[in-house]
């Protein structure tokens, strides 16, 4: 009995020695324990290196903030490059306070409206320097898309409709800028553009002119009250027409739709 016993003993250490020994020999998954980033993701954080493969690491990334020019992604960070396992929304284009404005990477052209009437929702702008101080592109976007009247707004519909991914930011919440949100950015032309170059993209070659939300008022003419809306020049930051606007359903603009993020 003495003898079985020490025989059934030494089988049992065999076999885990050996179990031992295969399961020793299975790689590690890094990336199942969590390491599933690079060193270049973590750059300025306390990091992790995974023990079997030093080229994966885990870290807690620092925050960046956002600046004019940047690349905006649907999980809500910025960066300067384009990450390829992250999904561009939008460049970053405007930057004050607590106020942050990105465009869309795509335009299309529209008209601001099917006819001209007065919409009563929308403030009427005679003065250059009161529309310039106009921030309300995401209410006047609302205005249009429900209004009750005898026409149809286009460019406004275009960009309450914008969806480039479909969920997370960029997903929702994109409105027809105003014409105080395109001045705003227009200072910041240059620095868009070249961001937009990656994307084979970019803000109007041709002219820069860009549909605002912003309704003009009539010139001293009662007959053309709400005809008419503000048209921004980006590249030279200026508003165009000798009215300064132009005639809603004169011709379809190019129309950047905007996000505050």
């Amino acid at each position: 009995m003495r003898k079985l016993n020490k025989l059934l003993a030494g089988v049992s250490v065999a076999v885990l020695t050996s179990f031992n020994t295969q399961a020793a020999c299975v790689p590690a998954d890094c990336s199942a324990m969590g390491y599933t980033k690079s060193a270049s993701d973590c750059e300025g954080s306390d990091m992790i290196k995974c023990p079997f493969d030093t080229n994966q690491v885990w870290c807690v990334e620092k925050p960046v903030d956002p600046e004019p020019g940047m690349i905006l992604y649907s999980d809500g960070t910025v960066s300067n490059d384009l990450i390829a396992d992250k999904t561009a929304v939008g460049i970053v284009a405007y930057v004050e306070g607590g106020k942050r404005l990105a465009i869309a990477l795509e335009e299309s052209r529209k008209y601001f409206s099917t006819g001209s009437e007065d919409v009563s929702c929308l403030t009427n702008y005679i003065d250059e320097a009161k529309v310039r101080a106009d921030f309300n592109g995401t209410q006047n976007t609302s205005c249009m898309v429900n209004y009750k009247g005898s026409y149809d707004y286009p460019a406004a519909k275009y960009c309450n409709t914008y969806k480039p991914v479909s969920s997370g930011t960029g997903s929702s919440g994109w409105f027809l800028p105003s014409a105080g949100e395109l001045y705003a950015i227009s200072s910041n032309y240059t620095v868009i553009n070249r961001r937009l170059k990656k994307f084979s993209n970019q803000l109007h070659a041709d002219y820069s002119w860009y549909w605002s939300s912003s309704e003009s008022g009539d010139f001293g003419d009662n007959s053309a009250l709400g005809s008419r809306a503000w048209v921004v020049n980006l590249e030279k930051r200026s508003m165009t027409g000798s009215d300064f606007a132009s005639y809603k359903d004169a011709s379809d603009w190019p129309v950047r739709c905007m996000l505050a993020f």
